[in-house]
Parts: C-alpha cells; structure tokens; sequence
C-alpha cells in the first residue's frame, strides 16, 4: 500500500484489482509483526473482508470505502471490545461496551474494517508515546537506534507510517495527532474543537478533547473529515477538497516563542517550506503575535486539562497508583491543588485567547497560521526515559501544537523533511470551524512540500 491512499486503494477495491481479503489477510500479518503498535488486533476482520469480496462480486451496492482497514486509537469505545485508555487500571473497571462511540458509527457505516486498538501514551497524558504497559512503538525513523514516536497516538500514527493502515483514528488534545504525525512523516488532523462529538472516547480534558484523522496524505483526513461532520453518507463519489489558487494565499507566521529553541534539522526544514511556498506565490508575512505566546504561557504554566483530569482520576488513583504509568501519576497528582475558582479563571483565559486569536487572524485577512510543528527531531527512547529529562522532552514536543487547544482552533501537521531523513513537520493553524478552509490549504501546501522533498 505504499503508494495508495484512501481514493485510489478503493478504486483498486471497487474494480476488482484488490481483493479484500487478500487486503486484510496480509495487513493482519504485518500488524502481528508489529512492534508494540496495538493492544489488540480484531481477527474477525478476515471474515467481514470474505464477505465484501462475495457482496462485491455480485454487484451488490456497497459503500465506497468497503473493505478498507482502519486502526483506532485505545480510547474509543468500539463495540463488543473494552476500552483501556493505554492503561491497566480500567481493566478493573472496563468493560466490554454495547456500541461503537459517537465517532465511529458512521466510519464503520462506510464500510471501514477496524483493524485494531492502537497503542498510546496512558490516559494521553503525554506527547512523548511512552507506555510502560504496553511497550514502545518506535518512530518509523532510525529503527536502530529506537526514538519516540510522539504521543499521544503513537500507535495511530506508527500504524499509518508503516502502511497497517491508510487512516487510522487517533485524539488530539494539545498535540496527540500533530507530534505522532510529525514523528512518523504522516499527516495528522486536530478538528476544531466541537467539531465532532465526544461521546464514548475516554476523556482526558472535556474542554479540549478533538478526535481526529491521522493518515497518509490530506486528502485521505479530508475523506474521513467529511464522513464525521455528515457531509457525505459513504456512498458513490468521494468528496474533493476544493481547490485554492496559491496566489491567493495569505499566511501569518507568528513573530513568537515558536520559532524558539529549534533543532537544525526543523530549523532548516521550515525556512526551506516557507522558501518554496513563497516562490510559488503565497504572501506569507511573520508579524508580533502576542497571543500566541500568550497560548504557550497558558500551557505550560496554567494548563487547563490537568484539573480535569485529576477529577476524573481521582478516585482510581487513591485505589490503583501503583498501577499507573509512574510519570503520568506525578502529572497527574501535581494538579490536585488547583482550585475551582483558579481553574474557572483559567476558562477565561481561553476564552479571551480564542478571540484574540479571531481578531489577529481576521485583522490581517490571514487564512491561516503556519509554523514548525514540533521544536525537535525525535529523541532517543533511552534520553526521554531517563527521569530527568523526560518531563522536559514532554514540555519541548508539546509546546508549539498545545497553542492551537488554546485558541480551540484547527490544526494539521505535513511531513516536510527529505524522504528517509530525521522527521520534521509543518503546521498549519487556523481558527475554530475554520475546517474546511484548513483543508484546502493544507492540500495545496502538501503539493508544495512534496515537490521540494522529491526533489532532495
């Protein structure tokens, strides 16, 4: 599946060239021999693909993406299966659920095969893909040596580098799409929040929570995008992102602490993208954005989703702590001191900062805010697991793609690295149900950076 995306691996199945079986016979196996990539791998699946193939040749009406696997990430409820959240603790309480969350249903509709769980930080509550549980998926870049592959969705994200899977469902709530993407050099997709519902994915902060697509290019997101927001039923014709002339794009890189702190290797990735969509013809402008740093700020120093989830977590946590992931428990813990009025404070921050980034966007006529998406390159898994540099690496990787949770905009990441060479990611920033311009953006930047990385 190398070369295929969501479009033409369907085109490929609709015409008989692909047999689905044949398709999901030997993803399961490759999956089997993935390392540490799932938590668990649906066998049933070979039968749903036996099914397709006979549905299919005998011409029976089926739904456009029939037959295509897709991996979902460990805290969406899927039918029949327990959903664990990346830990051990719930398999005290967990328990096999009656339907699929909100999210699924109409994925699974479409005639999308769920391939498996994925594999993750626990509870998402790190940027780094560490598990202690379930073991480490390596990023898809220098297997030898062994580096994170970015978290939350690590396993998501790892899935599709490896071509598992095409697509696969991951969460993003201060950058668990965009890093994982940005690790592995595939596209990940941070929805608007709102977007899509949360009902039945196992929260780590209800206030910013977005789950979203992780795939092999924009166009394979878009497809899915448009299957959750209703717009297209899964039938006949895919969607098409509508096409923009890059003429007309305008893009505001913020003057802030993004560019900050840099490895070479980002550094040098992202002046050469800004380069080439200049050259191409977008006016790009790098202005003061003080609510951009003002976003970080929040993040680091007064994060929302850390109150939310000592709530949530409690209760386990006085009962099961030695059953945690160590590192996320002393997260975790270090919120229970935050009170109520501070954190409603807090709410008034974001609110503020969601307008302010409206007002900042609007006034400059800006379509959309771009910037590295992660500061560095993929560490070492040995450097992040010594104690005392992994709440730092945690912080680094987080820093830049935490901002746009905090103006409740939306937000992907694209591979903008050579082929083969350390992973870097270029992301595209925009305001709250601002999706559908995202796209179109985001699918025209992609033709730009994969003509620059063919070209190297």
């Amino acid at each position: 599946m190398d070369e295929l995306n969501l479009r033409t691996l369907s085109q490929k199945i609709q015409s008989r060239e692909i047999k689905v079986s044949s398709l999901i016979s030997d993803v399961l196996d490759h999956a089997r021999r993935s390392e540490c990539v799932f938590t668990l791998i649906d066998e049933k699946v070979l039968d749903d693909a036996e099914s397709i193939d006979q549905q299919l040749d005998d011409n029976k009406s089926m739904p456009t993406l029939s037959g295509i696997p897709i991996s979902i990430k460990d805290l969406f409820d899927i039918q029949g299966q327990k959903t664990l959240a990346g830990s051990i603790v719930l398999k005290h309480y967990a328990k096999p659920v009656l339907s699929d969350c909100d999210v699924l249903k109409p994925l699974r509709k479409s005639g999308l095969l769920f391939l498996g769980r994925t594999n993750m930080s626990e509870f998402a509550f790190s940027g780094l893909g560490i598990n202690p549980h379930y073991g480490i998926p390596k990023s898809i870049w220098e297997r030898s040596v062994g580096r994170i592959p970015g978290g939350s969705s690590s396993g998501s994200a790892v899935s599709v580098a490896e071509r598992i899977s095409l697509i696969s469902m991951g969460s993003d709530t201060a950058g668990s799409c965009r890093i994982p993407a940005t690790f592995n050099s595939v596209v990940g997709v941070k929805p608007s929040y709102g977007r899509f519902s949360l009902q039945g994915i196992f929260p780590l902060s209800h206030s910013s929570d977005a789950p979203g697509p992780i795939g092999v290019d924009v166009d394979s997101c878009y497809v899915i995008d448009q299957i959750l927001s209703g717009n297209w039923d899964g039938y006949g014709e895919m969607p098409a992102i509508q096409p923009m002339r890059i003429k007309d794009l305008r893009l505001m890189i913020p003057d802030s602490t993004v560019l900050d702190d840099l490895d070479p290797e980002v550094q040098n990735c992202f002046d050469r993208a800004v380069l080439a969509l200049r050259d191409a013809g977008a006016h790009i402008q790098r202005i003061p954005a003080p609510v951009i740093d003002e976003c970080v700020d929040l993040f680091m120093n007064r994060a929302i989703a850390g109150y939310e989830a000592y709530a949530l977590h409690k209760e386990m946590m006085q009962s099961y702590a030695d059953e945690y992931d160590q590192t996320v428990l002393t997260r975790i813990s270090s919120y229970q001191d935050v009170t109520e009025s501070e954190q409603q404070a807090r709410y008034a921050i974001k609110r503020k900062l969601t307008q302010d980034f409206q007002d900042l966007m609007n006034n400059g006529k800006f379509d959309a805010m771009i910037s590295p998406t992660v500061s560095c390159i993929p560490p070492k898994i040995k450097h992040v697991l010594d104690p005392s540099n992994t709440r730092s690496v945690n912080l680094r990787c987080l820093r830049n793609t935490a901002i746009a949770n905090n103006f409740d905009g939306c937000s992907m990441s694209l591979p903008s690295s050579d082929y083969g060479s350390a992973p870097t990611g270029l992301m595209i920033s925009s305001t709250n149900d601002d999706d559908a311009c995202l796209y179109q953006i985001g699918f025209l930047v992609e033709s730009v950076l994969n003509q620059v990385r063919a070209t190297h």
